[in-house]
């Protein structure tokens, strides 16, 4: 098969100022790269190149060391909130693991809040399960041509309708 066209993949997130008016001109270099190294494209190809002015990947990155450091702290946080699972229990059941806080994302003032706080109010229940359909969608997108996933993604599509339905009503 051949590829007809580059896009960039819905919700995807690139520091301010950079260039994705033509994804098409993006994926291209990327696949450029990936045949100079021989079909085995690195994360460390593509930052080198990108240290080319007039790479068209130039702008995804931060050049700043400085600012880069402190984004990649941030990224780092990020990763460290998400890890954390809190582990509940009860007397009368087994024990439950869940993630201790999940991402609210307020227009303005995206935070984490524990999970249960969090999903025991209707607005930022309704944002988590917003959320989490949204990421479900995706996970379907991505993998809807695979045979294997075939009966998932009917239940996927089930449940996305059901989930709609009853937000509905």
């Amino acid at each position: 098969m051949k590829v007809a066209r580059y896009e960039i993949a819905e919700g995807a997130r690139f520091q301010a100022g950079a260039q994705r008016d033509d994804p098409n001109i993006i994926g291209q270099h990327i696949e450029l790269l990936r045949k100079q190294q021989h079909g085995e494209l690195t994360p460390n190809d593509v930052v080198a190149d990108a240290r080319n002015p007039n790479s068209p990947l130039h702008s995804f990155f931060e050049w700043n060391d400085g600012e880069a450091a402190e984004q990649y702290r941030l990224q780092q946080a990020r990763g460290l909130i998400r890890a954390v699972v809190a582990v509940y229990v009860r007397e009368d059941a087994p024990a439950v693991r869940t993630k201790a806080f999940v991402h609210i994302n307020e227009p303005g003032a995206q935070h984490y809040r524990s999970a249960d706080h969090a999903l025991s109010q209707t607005h930022t229940r309704d944002m988590v399960l917003r959320r989490a359909l949204e990421e479900l969608k995706q996970w379907r997108k991505r993998y809807k041509d695979l045979e294997e996933f075939a009966q998932l993604i009917r239940v996927v599509d089930e449940v996305t309708v059901k989930i709609a339905f009853s937000r509905k009503g």
